[in-house]
């Protein structure tokens, strides 16, 4: 079967179980979340795992549960940073919190824990205690992220701690499961660790420039939002690290900082050179991404693809 086929066809199956598996949650929270499985994004996490479980033979059904498993860890890390973030849309339509409140979207949220938990342990103990052990990371980067709110000092070193917990983790784990699925040896299975937590990285920062360029197809989110909030991305960040004068952070911190402030954060950004840098960051990261991949071994070529298509694509 060729690749691109074979990708199609198992991002099918990944959504068929999806699908099955939402239809065991109840009516208020299936109401909330369905609309992510009806519009999926680029399946990049599940994409991610059945890359790396090609690397060696493998049970094709576990691998799709298990990728229903990592996106309905993303769907829940989606639906509880619109809470925090107050993002008015995803995907094209309303946020579940102004759906039905941040009440009711937190709980469907961890509904969608609750199923991914179950489905991981009936796959038994060696994948539900990785999903455990990345679930903990991804809880402790959203405490980071809101903890760091409206720092303007906020390093970059402190930034990529945060961006390995709150996304490379998800994409390592993606990695580690389907290198485990594969029975890879620990040599192999940690170089694919490594390429899944670079790879995230790169991802999130570059996601973090398309915040600053405008609203995503995907996220629907206007450009920008997150300074209202004091979220800072790489772009604002490198920016405040060079910045001449205190204007941008005087203008972030200022206490009066409107939607309508947002170009001229913007244009300081751009102007600072904060985006440029940004992208440096994430050509970095991503280059270490393919260094841990290596030059051969089964499935590099499915691995490449998947990295390669953050270049080109839009992150969701």
């Amino acid at each position: 079967m060729p690749e691109t086929t074979a990708v199609t066809a198992y991002s099918a199956r990944v959504q068929d179980r999806l699908r099955g598996l939402m239809a065991g949650l109840p009516r208020s929270a299936r109401a909330l979340v369905t609309g992510f499985v009806d519009r999926p994004g680029k399946r990049l996490r599940s994409r991610l795992l059945g890359a790396a479980a090609r690397c060696g033979p493998h049970d094709p059904e576990r691998v799709v549960r298990l990728g229903a498993v990592v996106e309905l860890l993303h769907l829940a890390s989606l639906v509880h940073d619109d809470v925090i973030d107050r993002a008015p849309t995803r995907r094209g339509a309303p946020a579940a919190h102004l759906v039905a409140g941040p009440e009711p979207a937190v709980l469907a949220g961890l509904s969608c824990l609750a199923l991914a938990g179950t489905e991981a342990a009936d796959l038994g103990t060696g994948p539900n205690r990785l999903i455990s052990a990345a679930v903990a990371q991804l809880a402790r980067g959203e405490l980071l992220d809101v903890e760091r709110a409206f720092d303007t000092t906020y390093t970059l070193a402190d930034y990529d701690e945060l961006v390995e917990r709150k996304t490379g983790a998800l994409f390592r784990l993606c990695c580690v499961l389907g290198a485990a699925e594969a029975r890879l040896g620990s040599a192999r299975s940690e170089a694919l660790a490594a390429f899944g937590l670079h790879l995230g990285v790169a991802f999130q920062i570059l996601d973090d420039c398309l915040d600053l360029a405008g609203p995503s197809t995907d996220s629907g989110k206007p450009a920008g939002t997150d300074h209202l909030l004091g979220l800072f991305g790489a772009p604002t960040l490198c920016a405040l690290r060079d910045a001449p004068s205190g204007e941008l952070a005087a203008l972030l911190l200022d206490p009066a900082l409107t939607a309508a402030d947002l170009p001229r954060v913007r244009t300081l950004v751009i102007a600072y050179g904060g985006i440029s840098a940004a992208h440096d960051l994430a050509r970095a990261a991503h280059d270490e991404a393919l260094a841990a991949l290596g030059d051969g071994g089964a499935g590099r070529q499915a691995l490449l693809q998947v990295a390669t298509s953050l270049w080109r694509e839009t992150p969701c």
